[in-house]
């Protein structure tokens, strides 16, 4: 079981980056993890150090949009501990299958549940939780062992592969844990180096970074595992240099056309990422010689239901290329 050590894959298709005279764009491949996501990190993380106090009658909780609940099912099963997820209407078909086949009860929320409700997965979560002594809450949102789990790993891959020869680190946030951990570390390396958050359009976490007020639109965007209806605990919008929002459409045009030019399967939060690193890209000078660094967060396989599926995105009014 490998964790980590994910390729770092050049794009170099001009019908992606048609900017590569002022940029280069490399994707980490967070799918090559045991369950295909970025959460096999931040969860092993966070587990295993869990498990060192922990008694036989443990039960994980964690609330989840699903890839962290497929990696703490996966998990949990390893080390003989129960599992609960709380998902949402949002979640994939296949993310809460995978849930439920490594062994977790999932219990699915409404997503149109406001951020301040009982209803709310989040809480949902939190509050089953608190109920038995036996309960363990992941708390991703609010967990520093998040974060310190990609400052430890991801930012020191991503320095080596790129010999510290990159000027640009762009990824959405969720929870944040990745930009967060990463960006601290990478800018502990070099002061030169811009952290650039990719956000949905409809997602509260962009408006709070630069400083617009915050109004939750939950339900407004489809793209799973990015953006948030509030602000995530971990964030610290002092580490961010800039905003780029996407819409979804953007998004899901680019996962078909990774997978078309460049045999890339990634899912949405993918796609976002690698649509903004290109419009990133196409506002640097020509031969900025500018090195960006994305995140590919999981696998097409995750949303073969969803975006990949000409019935939803017609059902969703969305267009495929």
């Amino acid at each position: 079981m490998q964790i980590g050590n994910t390729e770092l894959y050049q794009i170099r298709n001009g019908k992606i980056n048609p900017y590569q005279d002022r940029a280069s764009i490399f994707v980490k491949l967070e799918s090559q993890n045991p369950t295909k996501s970025i959460k096999d990190r931040m969860v092993y993380h966070i587990v295993s150090q869990a498990r060192e106090t922990s008694s036989d009658e443990t039960t994980f909780v964690s609330a989840s949009s699903g890839n962290t609940g497929t990696s703490l099912a996966y998990f949990c099963k390893q080390f003989n501990f129960d599992c609960i997820i709380v998902t949402n209407t949002k979640c994939s078909e296949e993310k809460i299958n995978a849930c439920k086949e490594h062994g977790a009860k999932v219990i699915v929320a409404d997503s149109n549940a406001s951020p301040d409700s009982d209803e709310h997965y989040q809480n949902m979560a939190i509050n089953l939780a608190a109920s038995n002594k036996n309960y363990i809450d992941l708390n991703q949102y609010g967990n520093k062992q998040n974060p310190e789990s990609y400052f430890q790993t991801l930012g020191p891959e991503i320095w080596e592969q790129t010999e510290g020869n990159l000027t640009h680190f762009v990824t959405g946030g969720s929870t944040c844990g990745t930009i967060m951990g990463v960006g601290k570390y990478l800018k502990g390396k070099t002061s030169n180096l811009e952290i650039i958050l990719a956000d949905p359009f409809g997602s509260s976490i962009s408006d709070f970074v630069v400083g617009r007020e915050v109004i939750s639109n939950l339900g407004s965007y489809v793209i799973e595992g990015v953006g948030k209806d509030s602000i995530p605990k971990l964030l610290d919008r002092e580490l961010v240099n800039s905003v780029i929002t996407i819409k979804d459409q953007e998004a899901i045009d680019m996962c078909h056309k990774l997978r078309s030019y460049e045999g890339l399967n990634l899912g949405g939060s993918s796609g976002l990422n690698i649509m903004a690193a290109v419009k990133l890209a196409s506002k640097l000078p020509k031969d900025s010689k500018s090195k960006i660094v994305t995140i590919g967060c999981d696998s097409g396989d995750k949303y073969q239901s969803k975006i990949y599926n000409e019935n939803w995105l017609k059902s969703n009014d969305f267009s495929s290329i």
